[in-house]
């Protein structure tokens, strides 16, 4: 990570804060050599950091928390303790909230493949593709509670059930939400659990 990468990851943050667009320098060696001596160099202290010891720390959620604690906030809080400390207690919550919603996946995943055993389902896509009552058997089993909402979303994106209208409106919760959930399970730490998932359920 260069300090162009450092100053993207800052300019993003706050146009996301922001709710506005951002544009990057053509030149931003020149644009750098512009900026004053102080925030220049809080910019490169910082990258130093975000290379090294903060390494594992991701930039923009860094620099999204700054935003949220500083009404202005520019290049001389960078180094405020007290975004590095919203940062690890929101990483926290974002690791509970991450194991929780595997666990949940797990006990969606059991029951599926538990079902299908029982009711001799010789394959998963059979699963996704049966009906009970005229609505899609996945869907009745999420509205009894017994697939969560993640795993739910997760097979409609990867177009394993396909609903109908009627059907989702059924789901208001899953449809209003479904760009944030997707979202959510893109994230690099789902990936090796989602392979996994892949292969319990066949």
């Amino acid at each position: 990570m260069e300090i162009e990468d450092v100053y993207r990851c800052f300019r993003k943050a706050q146009s996301s804060h922001f709710n506005r667009g951002y544009r990057m320098p053509k030149d931003f060696d020149k644009h750098l050599m512009k900026m004053s001596k102080v925030n220049r160099e809080a910019l490169r202290t910082i990258t130093g950091l975000f290379k090294t010891k903060w390494s594992r720390i991701d930039p923009i959620k860094y620099f999204k928390c700054g935003f949220e604690l500083f009404n202005n906030f520019t290049y001389v809080q960078f180094l405020d303790k007290r975004i590095l400390n919203l940062y690890i207690q929101r990483d926290k919550l974002e690791k509970r909230k991450s194991e929780l919603n595997k666990m949940e996946m797990v006990r969606s995943a059991k029951f599926i493949r538990e079902y299908m055993d029982s009711n001799n389902i010789r394959t998963f896509g059979i699963y996704c593709m049966m009906e009970k009552n005229g609505y899609n058997l996945v869907l009745t089993h999420y509205l009894k509670n017994k697939i969560d909402h993640f795993l739910f979303t997760w097979l409609m994106k990867r177009q394993l059930i396909r609903l109908t209208e009627d059907e989702k409106s059924l789901i208001p919760y899953i449809m209003n939400g479904y760009r944030d959930t997707f979202v959510q399970l893109e994230d690099e730490k789902y990936r090796p659990f989602l392979r996994q998932l892949k292969g319990v359920l066949g």
